[in-house]
């Protein structure tokens, strides 16, 4: 089966801010979105710093919505994704009068709902604590008639909703796909992730010798994908190919070897048709966590040897953003093909993950940037790798 598809629309909401331009100003100025929590109590975890959303754009979501207090992941999906609908040409209307599925990839949806359920049990339950509820009501609110699917496989979860949209655009099962990854701050993956001490006290430092775990983010990313674009529909980029592997290694700890990820990556390049060195940027997972970051490197070594393609993790200014983080950083690699510029890694110092990476401490433009190879791994073992080129949309 061919993964080839366009991408005609896209928009993101993230701890810097809303929308891919304004995201993508703050990043190349270096800013750093990681900053003391303001929903959540100080020294209660292992760290108080995190990637919110700012409180004024997530009120100003939920007024663009019509969502309450109780449901921020649905206002930052909904917002989003409508934003991409109404941004095409022939907007919301043309995705109603079309068969358009979705495809949603979160972790955990509106997991403080669920909280709140356990705290009162017997109290009022709303059913979109439930993942798959979560995505049946972003479709609902834009009135598609198409599959609609939930993808909720860790911190690979975005780059398999796109995956998962692409396939179903080819099987002919839709002729529009909306992909939306979301995940929000909560109480349960602070108190999960400090429980196993890979929370950083401070703003993490992706491939640094120095790093000393993760920084938590939210936020949301949202693309449309299909196969034949319309002649006035702006291609933004595309889906060329992409490999899923699994490690069957340990339900948190990364494969020391890097093996899986390896592989991912070369089924990616093999489905696009690309050598290695034809790849002029690597979106890296880049958690910093000490193994994680090791593993990512020896399976980009692996692949790409001492001659590689510049390489960023954007996880130092907008923290990991879990399920949301590959369709998100899809996104803003979109805008780094568009704009030839690579983004800095926030917080690199000293390389230190045992093998050489060209990982990048200031922007870098390029005469060229037409293969962006984006990488994420995630509990279970589950790898993944997406390719995606540079859409005659671009300038």
């Amino acid at each position: 089966m061919s993964s080839h598809c366009a991408i005609v629309g896209m928009d993101l909401v993230a701890a810097l801010g809303d929308g891919p331009d304004a995201v993508w100003a703050r990043l190349l100025r270096g800013e750093c979105g990681i900053r003391p929590a303001t929903r959540f109590p100080h020294g209660k975890y292992t760290t108080d710093v995190v990637g919110e959303v700012p409180a004024a754009l997530l009120d100003a979501l939920r007024a663009e919505t019509g969502a309450d207090e109780s449901s921020p992941a649905y206002a930052m999906a909904a917002a989003i994704a409508g934003r991409v609908a109404r941004g095409v040409p022939g907007g919301q209307a043309r995705l109603a009068g079309a068969h358009t599925g979705l495809v949603l990839a979160t972790t955990k949806g509106e997991i403080g709902q669920l909280e709140r359920l356990a705290a009162s049990p017997g109290g009022p339950v709303d059913p979109c604590h439930n993942v798959g509820a979560l995505a049946r009501d972003v479709a609902e609110a834009l009135e598609l008639s198409g599959p609609v699917l939930c993808v909720s496989n860790a911190c690979v979860s975005g780059l398999v909703a796109i995956v998962q949209a692409a396939r179903l655009l080819h099987r002919g099962d839709a002729e529009l796909m909306l992909v939306v990854g979301v995940d929000v701050l909560a109480d349960f993956m602070l108190a999960g992730f400090s429980a196993f001490n890979a929370l950083s006290p401070t703003p993490c430092r992706p491939y640094d010798a120095a790093r000393d775990g993760l920084s938590l983010g939210e936020g949301a990313g949202s693309l449309l994908l299909c196969l034949e674009p319309r002649p006035d529909d702006p291609v933004l980029g595309e889906v060329g190919g992409w490999g899923i592997t699994n490690d069957a290694c340990h339900i948190t700890a990364p494969s020391r070897t890097g093996e899986g990820l390896a592989a991912a990556i070369r089924a990616a390049l093999g489905a696009a048709g690309l050598r290695a060195d034809q790849v002029d940027y690597i979106n890296g997972h880049g958690t910093a966590t000490v193994y994680n970051d090791a593993m990512e490197a020896r399976a980009i070594h692996a692949v790409f040897g001492d001659d590689m393609p510049p390489l960023a993790s954007v996880k130092g200014t907008l923290g990991h953003t879990l399920g949301a983080a590959g369709v998100l950083e899809a996104a803003l690699s979109l805008v780094a093909m568009r704009e030839r510029t690579v983004p800095a890694s926030i917080g690199l110092e000293t390389l230190g993950v045992g093998v050489p990476l060209r990982v990048l401490r200031e922007p870098l433009e390029l005469p060229r940037l037409d293969h962006v190879v984006s990488i994420k791994s995630g509990f279970g073992g589950v790898n993944a790798a997406l390719v995606l080129r540079r859409g005659a949309g671009s300038r």
